[in-house]
Formats: C-alpha cells, structure tokens, sequence
C-alpha cells in the first residue's frame, strides 16, 4: 500500500450529539501537498484529529468506517504510535505548550520517543533553524506572543520527523516573515517527501504550494482536485473566499484565476476605481481611550516604551506589527489587565490608576488572541446573558441583534467549549459586545474564522463605529484591515512608529518592512507595477 493516510466512509459525531464528518473517504499519497479548506465547523479540525488518533482514544464520540496511517488502523494504534508518523499542530498552540521554555518545549517529543541526548539536541537545533526562532530558545513560554508560540508549536511537532505532518490554521497568528518562514519550510519538507496537510482560511498563504486542494462542507468532501482548478468553481457555495488575486481578477472581468502575484501582474488591471476603499477618516474628537507615553517592561524585557495612541467614538483603528512588537500587551493594557509602569491609560479622559477591572469593564470589552479562555458559562445563550447581568445591562432586544449579526443563532444551546476555535471567537466577540462598551478591543479577530464570519464581522463592528463605538484591534490581516480601518496604528519594537490611513501606510515600504507586513493584495499589485515602471525608465 502506497498510501500514507486512507479514510474509508468515515463519519464521525463527537459525544455532545454535534457533528464531525460525514462519510468521507479520501487517500493521501506520500510527498502530497493538501490543503483542507471549509467553513468554521465543516470538519477540517476534526479531520487533523483523526488522523493522529485524538479522536477517538481522547475524544470519544462515535466513528465509523475505518482510518489507516500507513497501514495502521488508528482505532486499534494508541495516539503515542501514531505520533511517530503523523505530527500534529492544533489550532490553539497553547495547547501543545508543556515545558517551561521553547528549548526543553522543542526537545520534548523527541525525548519521548526515547531519542538519545545528541539526537535530541541536533533535533533542537534543526527546527530552531528551520523557523528562524533561535534567539526564542531561552525564553519563557508563557513571555512568547502568538505568533511566536505559533512558530515553537509547529518546531514541536517537526522535532518528530513525522511521515505526514498536519497543521490545523499554522497561519492565523504568525507575520509576514512568519509566514514567509513557514511557507519556505512547506515547500523544503513537501520536496523530501513529506506529506503535507494543511487545514487554513487564509488560502493565499499556502494555496500555491500545495498539489492538492480538497474542500468539506457540513462534514462532507464537496470538491477535491487540483488548488487552480477547485478556485475556478464557486468556492461561496461553501462560505469560502477566493484568494485576494483572484477575487481582483474576477472583479476585472478576467477569466482567470492567479494564485501568485507575477501571475496576477499579468492579467489583472488596477485601472479605474479601486475595488478595495478605506473608510474616510473620522473627524477629530475628544478620544474615548489613549495610551499617553505607555512604557511596561516583563521578565527582564521592555515589551512597550512611550507608546502612544488615542482612539475617539466611532474610530476603527488597526493596531499592526511583528510578532512580539507588543500589540497584545497594549491591548491588555487597554482594559487594565496590565497597569503601566509609566505613562497612563485614560477612558474618557479619566486614568485608570488602580481602578478595579469590573469598572472598567462598564467602558471596555477585550477579546483576546485565545477566546476560549474567557469562555465559563455552560451553553451560548448564557454566555452572552453572563456579562450583561454582571454589569446590570441586560438588553434581550441588543443580545437579539448581537446573535444575528454574529451567527450564533445555531450554536445557542451548545456549550461553548465543545465549539471549533472560530466559532468560540464569534461567541466571545458577542458576549463582549453584549455588555454594550464605548470601546472594543479585539486581538486577531480573524483569526480561525471562515469567509462569512469575516465579512459579519466587519459589518457587525461598521455598525457599532457608527453607534459611537471606538473600536481597535490588533492583527497581521491586512486584507481585512484595510477596508475596514479609518486608521493604522505601527508598532515596532514596542513603540508606535507610524499612524495614518491604511493607503498612506501602505505608501512606505520602509514601514511595512519594518513591521513585517503583507501588503493588500491591490496595493502590492501597484507597487510592484510602480517598481517595473521605474525600472523601465
């Protein structure tokens, strides 16, 4: 048998009665590059899970039909076997965290596998090297940003040399050079034989590289074929998104479908009015929130210094820069998790100081990187009632609008913690929002979440900046940012070293070179045609 992975009429339920996979049968090849694409909660989580045997020595549920990894069946195989063909990264990275720093993080699996001392320290070495992240090798893990963590949860799992290596969103957190990392490492391990299966949203990060393309829909493969000619259907029957290049073409009129950006050089034209269009700026107000010189150092390292932004009601701003540039510190900062050591933060002019958190909660929301942190309560329904209640703000009318704008009319009576990551996202952002703040702070929205979350997502938090919200959110994506933002905020190294309109952002490469930032896909198709023009001349 030549198959690394064979799926027969597989159909899977979890214990809660919620739904898996449908009767999906499919054989991966070695040295085959997958990409798994579908909607939150299609089955692409629950796919990587299987493959490794989580589901169902760890899971439970109910399976049938039968999984083979190299010829194994993996209801009669223990997850620590198939470990040695099948390396796995989970959505959340934290949850493959388990030393106390990235080294001894990174040396775990091949210790367990009973490697010698040598072996192990080469294996450490090798993936550090691989993901650009040896001066991480000391750190602390819980000191890491996500995008960081990101990075040593999949050099955990490369540390093995597995034959087939899954990994569920590897994207979601990572920058560009990140990201660039990331791909360069795909495409080394696809060409030593590797097979690669990528569950991923954010298709334009890894839809060229791959030789494959399959895409579940409600537990079900709905297309399976080569990534080009998959992109050429009607991915949105599927609540998918096109990559930005080819939505570029299709909005030219071009029956094409470019999946780099030479390609898209060549056929798509950016004459005329500008498909993408940043909302114009809002007038200046008094801010409703502002870092005035924030400076705080943790564990021996300064994460932000004299930084400063104000936001006034009705601003989206964009708060964007590398991994560990500080954007999540700054945020927490924001609704007094973290008190400045310098500076102050001000809600309505007011500091701060030492005010207790549940006052500021009465101006603030927060949904963090991680949302399933802050998820208690025991289904959806009362999870957006629990804040609301707290703060003596039920409004059933408000909570009624939240759960249409967010989609969660379905997942009501599920509990929060069986949900897939993206979903758990769009609960906790309503949950937030339900308690209605004059500010909103988000950290990587998007992240985990599928073409119609995004979308609601920017139309939800449009809506409540036209309310009067101030509304900042961190993130690496640009695409969305950029027609949602009035403004973007730059951090570099802790500090804010540029703020203006995306499209003047976007107008400084030293800026976004800086930052590490993905440039539009419309605005890196017009700087790269300014360039060639300068050339010519």
């Amino acid at each position: 048998m030549n198959q690394v992975v064979v799926c027969d009429e597989v159909t899977y339920q979890y214990r809660d009665g919620a739904p898996g996979l449908q009767r999906v049968s499919l054989a991966i090849e070695p040295g085959e590059f997958v990409v798994v694409a579908g909607a939150s909660g299609s089955g692409k989580s629950t796919l990587c899970r299987l493959l490794n045997g989580l589901i169902p020595h760890l899971h439970g549920g109910n399976l049938t039909g039968r999984i083979l990894i190299e010829g194994r069946d993996t209801r009669l195989t223990p997850p620590y076997v198939l470990s040695r063909s099948v390396g796995l990264a989970l959505q959340n990275p934290e949850a493959q965290s388990l030393a106390t720093t990235v080294a001894r993080d990174l040396a775990l699996g091949p210790a367990c596998q009973g490697l010698d001392r040598a072996t192990i320290a080469a294996r450490v070495r090798e993936v550090a090297a691989l993901l650009e992240i040896e001066p991480l090798l000391d750190r602390q893990l819980v000191t890491l940003s996500g995008g960081e963590l990101q990075r040593v949860a999949i050099g955990g799992v490369l540390a093995l040399h597995p034959k087939v290596l899954a990994l569920d969103e590897p994207f979601a957190f990572l920058d560009a050079a990140g990201a660039v990392r990331l791909r360069e490492t795909l495409r080394l391990l696809h060409q030593r034989g590797v097979a690669i299966i990528v569950t991923e949203h954010r298709l334009a990060e890894v839809v060229d590289l791959a030789t494959r393309m399959i895409v579940l829909h409600e537990g079900q493969i709905v297309a399976d074929g080569a990534p080009r000619a998959v992109l050429a259907r009607d991915v949105s029957q599927w609540g998918l998104e096109a990559p930005p290049l080819v939505r570029l073409a299709r909005a030219a009129g071009i029956d094409a479908t470019p999946l780099t950006l030479d390609e898209a050089l060549e056929v798509v034209s950016l004459n005329g009015d500008a498909p993408l269009s940043p909302p114009d700026d809002i007038p200046a107000t008094s801010p409703v929130i502002s870092w005035e010189d924030v400076s705080l150092a943790r564990d021996h390292r300064t994460v932000l210094r004299q930084a400063r932004l104000s936001a006034a009601a009705g601003e989206v701003i964009g708060v964007l820069g590398a991994n560990g540039a500080g954007k999540t510190t700054l945020l927490k900062l924001g609704n007094g998790l973290l008190r400045p050591q310098r500076g102050a933060v001000r809600i309505q002019g007011q500091a701060i100081g030492r005010r207790p958190l549940w006052e500021i909660a009465r101006s603030v929301g927060l949904v963090g990187q991680h949302p399933g942190h802050m998820l208690f309560a025991p289904t959806v329904q009362d999870e957006l009632e629990a804040g609301p209640r707290a703060l003596q703000r039920l409004d059933r009318a408000w909570i009624s609008h939240i759960i249409d704008q967010c989609r969660l009319e379905p997942l009501l009576r599920r509990s929060p913690h069986r949900l897939s990551a993206g979903e758990q996202r769009r609960v906790a952002i309503g949950a937030v929002l339900a308690s209605q703040p004059s500010v909103l702070l988000l950290d990587e929205p998007t992240a985990g979440q599928d073409a119609l979350s995004r979308y609601a997502l920017r139309t939800l938090l449009t809506d409540i900046a036209r309310d009067g919200v101030a509304v900042i959110f961190a993130t690496h994506d640009t695409e969305w940012a950029y027609a949602l933002c009035t403004r973007w905020a730059i951090l570099n190294a802790g500090m804010i070293v540029a703020s203006g309109t995306p499209a003047a952002i976007c107008a400084q490469p030293a800026i976004i070179e800086q930052a590490r930032l993905r440039l539009p896909a419309e605005e890196a198709i017009r700087r790269q045609r300014e360039r060639h023009a300068v050339d010519r001349v």
